[in-house]
């Protein structure tokens, strides 16, 4: 792992603070965004279980039967199979080496930093008072447990039904609240909850969402637009922010089609657009967005990521000077790129961005905009108690790490989508973008 967070994490202290982070942008529950509470702790450390218990009880008696049955067969492999024997072997003792574990099961922010400490290795420089040096196999294990654990959770999340957000449609219009404009909703402090869980766990969904975005944007009264603050001295102005959730006509309809496998073909439930003031900010605004936690490359759905905004890698010139420009200044730099470099920038990114719009036909036709889909992690925490639904926005929320709870997680279906004013209005004549 190479994460941006752990930049400038030059000790233990402040890394275990950025793992924190890491954690709440990857679905878990912080206090203040730099610290875990007991609960979620275990939680984390149940997944590193489960991964160890896939390994053990399930993978690798798999993988030794499969070996040892192909070395008895008469065949010029044998002696490979049987080194692959010994490999699986090796593997295990590692992964048993009560070392690592014992660091690995003291905290489960210590696998983060474990799977990072090729790249930083300064990240455990004060663990107990020493410097300690992670050994490459350490960082190798821990890599394989963080992968597993993170395939095993996915899992878990994908299971939730598309029904919650039909409930909370449902609730947003007898309430009359347009569904399209969602992020002027009163998030902070809703004025209803709803009666029924399915629409309570969607609307838990939604609002922990436009919490964790509205951390990060502010208006600025001096330029008269919303501001987007990466949190390194990189701004990205923004006109507006459209945020609609997919129609209950819409979402039933799915539930009435075949039942298996159609979830997962429903993935813009909630659609947010950001418009801003100029076309050559749409790729510094992504990375922002990247830095921030709202999007993480391991929760983006890759074939959904495209772009219809430029025409040529000409046109994205500026959009790749602005980027690499905001990109020294996260850095502390201040450098003006080579134009031979921006021009390579632009074509290497203009080919990857553009390569599925003819996939995206029905989202991409006629508007200009860029456009991904994401896989949003969100924690549904319960007072053990009552088993109630604790809602942000409420007295019981604000009190959660107070009290006694269960957490669930789930995943909100969202599709992000970024253009400019000029572009906006153009798209807006052959059909509004939020449909």
């Amino acid at each position: 792992m190479t994460p941006y967070l752990l930049l400038k994490a030059h000790t233990y202290e402040r890394a275990m603070k950025q793992a924190a982070r890491m954690m709440g942008n990857r679905g878990f529950d912080t206090i203040r965004g730099t610290e875990l509470e007991d609960c979620e702790k275990n939680r984390a450390l149940g997944y590193i279980e489960k991964a160890y218990s896939y390994f053990f009880r399930s993978l690798f008696p798999f993988i030794k039967k499969q070996l040892t049955d192909l070395s008895k067969l008469p065949s010029g492999q044998t002696s490979l199979y049987k080194s692959c024997l010994k490999s699986v072997d090796i593997i295990k003792s590692k992964l048993n080496d009560p070392h690592f574990k014992k660091i690995l099961h003291e905290d489960p922010r210590h696998i983060l930093l474990l799977a990072s400490s090729k790249k930083h290795p300064h990240v455990f420089y004060g663990y107990k008072g020493k410097k300690l040096n992670i050994r490459p196999e350490w960082q190798h294990m821990a890599c394989a447990v963080l992968k597993s654990a993170y395939l095993i959770k996915s899992i878990e999340e994908d299971s939730q039904d598309i029904n919650d957000y039909a409930q909370l449609g449902l609730f947003l219009a007898i309430e009359g609240q347009r569904p399209d404009d969602l992020y002027n909703y009163r998030w902070e402090r809703p004025a209803q909850i709803p009666d029924s869980e399915p629409a309570q766990r969607a609307f838990v969904k939604v609002s922990t969402f436009f919490h964790k975005l509205r951390e990060s944007v502010c208006f600025n009264e001096g330029i008269d637009c919303l501001v987007f603050n990466s949190g390194d001295g990189v701004d990205v102005e923004i006109m507006e922010i459209k945020a609609r959730l997919k129609s209950p006509e819409s979402m039933l309809t799915k539930l009435g089609k075949d039942v298996e496998g159609e979830v997962n073909d429903i993935r813009d439930v909630l659609a947010i657009t950001f418009i801003l003031k100029n076309s050559y900010d749409i790729l510094k605004l992504f990375h922002a967005l990247q830095k921030r936690g709202v999007i993480l490359q391991e929760n983006t759905i890759s074939p959904s990521i495209t772009q219809t905004l430029f025409k040529n890698p000409e046109e994205m010139i500026e959009a790749i000077r602005h980027l690499m420009i905001s990109l020294a200044r996260s850095e502390g730099k201040n450098v003006v790129p080579d134009e031979q470099d921006i021009m390579a920038h632009a074509k290497a990114f203009y080919q990857a961005l553009g390569a599925n719009a003819s996939k995206n036909l029905y989202s991409s036709l006629g508007h200009k905009k860029f456009q991904c889909k994401i896989n949003y992690s969100v924690p549904i925490h319960r007072n053990a108690m009552t088993n109630e639904v604790i809602i942000p926005g409420t007295a019981a929320y604000s009190r959660r790490h107070q009290i006694t709870k269960k957490t669930e997680q789930h995943t909100l279906d969202l599709e992000l989508r970024i253009s400019d004013k000029q572009s906006w209005h153009e798209s807006e004549q052959k059909g509004d973008m939020l449909n």
